[in-house]
């Protein structure tokens, strides 16, 4: 039998890697909405019509962060830059919640930045950090990384973004009603979820319904919804019995807003590619499981009154598939 003690710090551990997960999809689905709402700077210095490219670290086994467990993950990117040139960036997520400050926390970042530059240097190509921390401790801000001794002088300073800041700061709360930007919603998802933390499940339940309903009234689009819904329900987690019960809520948000499609459809589409995996591959499975969650979607809009080319456009079925759905 595990120790409860140790029972208790692996749910811990999966619950931060849940996050983890979340926030590193969020970054790579929607990295241009991301840079143009967090770090605004970036944002209007890279060429977005060059291909982005997101890598590896590959720094696993040498990296500084090892000792904080999964309280830290990193999404490193290459971009190209509208004078021609291009950088890496790499984004730190700080995940940590209700934890104690890291006073060598711009020691770990230089680090990490320096051997990221080692390995992936490229006649020079500089590493640009960047960090978000998502903790609740409105103290904990570390930014720069100084060394100046006898005439020695080294100093890297990174810009940081602090999720709660979005709570405290007035010009940062009116920007969070204001924006049409996605990750407005991520924030305040991630607001929630620490008000909520150690709520009944039922609080938490109404807490994940509403901020489903609000990417519908936001008019996002259907990839930002799905990765929106998904880190949602990643960042507020429910019981299984709820989990279920929040999808059928989801399926009458649908019905509301007259747009069909939303992550709990696909992550149960997934499901049934993967048993179909099993016998005849993993890769196999998934497409079939989006196809299959492609006809079942088609089939609820033309239950619906929508028309074949409202179908096609939404679900990417051609005209033949979409026609034999409909006898």
């Amino acid at each position: 039998m595990i120790p409860k003690k140790q029972f208790k710090k692996k749910a811990r551990n999966a619950k931060r890697r849940k996050y983890d997960s979340a926030w590193k999809e969020v970054i790579e689905k929607l990295f241009e909405n991301f840079l143009e709402f967090f770090f605004p700077d970036l944002h209007a210095a890279i060429d977005f019509s060059k291909k982005t490219e997101f890598l590896d670290t590959g720094m696993r086994p040498i990296a500084p962060f090892s000792d904080m467990g999964d309280r830290a993950s990193d999404v490193l990117v290459k971009v190209h830059l509208k004078d021609g040139t291009y950088r890496y960036i790499c984004i730190f997520i700080h995940i940590e919640v209700q934890g104690q400050p890291r006073a060598n926390f711009m020691e770990k970042m230089y680090i990490y930045n320096y051997r990221t530059f080692d390995k992936r240097i490229e006649a020079g190509v500089p590493v640009i950090s960047a960090a978000i921390l998502t903790d609740d401790n409105e103290n904990f801000r570390p930014d720069e990384y100084v060394v100046d001794f006898c005439g020695f002088e080294l100093r890297m300073k990174i810009p940081i973004v602090k999720i709660i800041d979005f709570k405290l700061q007035n010009r940062l709360r009116e920007k969070l009603e204001t924006s049409a930007n996605p990750m407005a919603l991520v924030v305040r998802a991630q607001l929630k979820s620490l008000e909520v933390n150690k709520a009944d499940d039922n609080t938490k339940f109404n807490v994940a319904k509403e901020l489903i309903r609000e990417c519908y009234k936001q008019g996002y689009s259907k990839k930002e919804i799905r990765t929106l819904a998904k880190f949602i329900e990643w960042v507020i987690r429910l019981s299984k019995t709820l989990e279920k019960r929040l999808k059928e809520e989801i399926k009458k948000i649908e019905e509301e807003f007259k747009m069909p499609y939303l992550a709990s459809w696909e992550r149960s589409a997934k499901r049934e590619g993967k048993k179909e995996g099993e016998k005849k591959g993993e890769k196999r499975g998934e497409k079939r499981g989006e196809i299959k969650e492609k006809r079942e979607t088609a089939k609820r809009m033309l239950l619906n009154n929508f028309s074949v080319e409202q179908v096609i456009t939404i679900t990417g079925l051609n005209e033949k598939e979409v026609k034999a759905l409909m006898n």
